[in-house]
């Protein structure tokens, strides 16, 4: 470690020991973006003042419009470069920046159809009309959007039972295949079977905060993660589909944790009633 001198030195060669499996692409990727920042690919590692961290975050939310969660993981991140550099007593500090405000996360929102439509029309007028195939991807299959980016043209299989997507080393470390419609599988070829080819961070979080200011009226709890909610409630209310089903379909390891995305629904609590006549 003595030798190292700037942070992506030391992340090159530290990042095995920071970070493991998807992870560590990720972190990885967010660790090059830091240090391509101003004059941070030269600044010795030591060197680095709050001030230094709060103008890369600021950075990502007003040049780049990432949101405040998003700068939120990138903070993430540095702390754990930083921490793991003091306790290889390559420096003597941390620096003590300010993290973004965080959304109220206890707030659980759910798009209505109505708002979904609203959202798919909204962005199939934009530039960037691939958020649409994303939107549509995103509540009809419950993936989360950065599973969605990894798709190849590979990930897509067919079997005796229909067409899925293959996701490897998700969040919990696991694979799964993901169902998918007709629908699903035309915004897909639409992406050319590799969103990643259309993607890019600072576009998606753009454009998603316009929508969500001229669609959802600005409010910052709807992120794209709630159309995973959604689809785990339509599944429940709509297609009737048990727990431990929705479990395997998003993924969770824990029906508790599958529990906290399903919302009961006024119709489906009344669909629920009539089956006592």
């Amino acid at each position: 470690m003595t030798n190292v001198i700037t942070f992506e030195q030391f992340v090159t060669l530290e990042s095995r020991r920071l970070w493991k499996g998807d992870h560590h692409k990720k972190s990885v990727v967010k660790a090059a973006k830091f240090a391509a920042f101003s004059d941070y690919s030269t600044r010795h590692i030591g060197d680095y003042l709050p001030m230094h961290i709060h103008a890369f975050l600021d950075h990502l939310t007003d040049t780049l419009n990432l949101s405040d969660n998003t700068a939120n993981h990138y903070a993430a991140m540095i702390a754990k470069v930083f921490n793991h550099a003091k306790d290889g007593e390559l420096i003597t500090h941390v620096p003590k920046f300010t993290w973004k405000d965080k959304v109220d996360t206890s707030r659980v929102v759910y798009f209505t159809r109505a708002q979904i439509d609203a959202a798919e029309a909204f962005f199939a007028k934009q530039y960037d009309s691939w958020m649409c195939q994303m939107v549509i991807i995103g509540w009809e299959t419950g993936m989360r959007h950065g599973e969605i980016v990894t798709i190849t043209p590979d990930s897509i299989v067919t079997d005796k039972d229909g067409t899925w997507v293959k996701l490897t080393h998700t969040k919990n470390g696991d694979d799964r295949k993901v169902p998918i419609n007709p629908r699903v599988r035309q915004a897909l070829r639409d992406l050319n079977d590799h969103p990643a080819q259309f993607y890019t961070e600072s576009a998606f979080y753009r454009n998603w905060k316009h929508m969500r200011n001229n669609v959802l009226g600005g409010d910052k709890n709807y992120v794209f993660h709630c159309l995973r909610h959604t689809c785990a409630t339509h599944l429940a209310n709509t297609l009737k589909l048990n727990s431990k089903l929705i479990a395997e379909w998003l993924g969770h390891r824990d029906l508790k944790t599958t529990n906290k995305y399903i919302k009961a629904t006024s119709g489906g609590l009344q669909a629920a009633a009539s089956q006592f006549v």
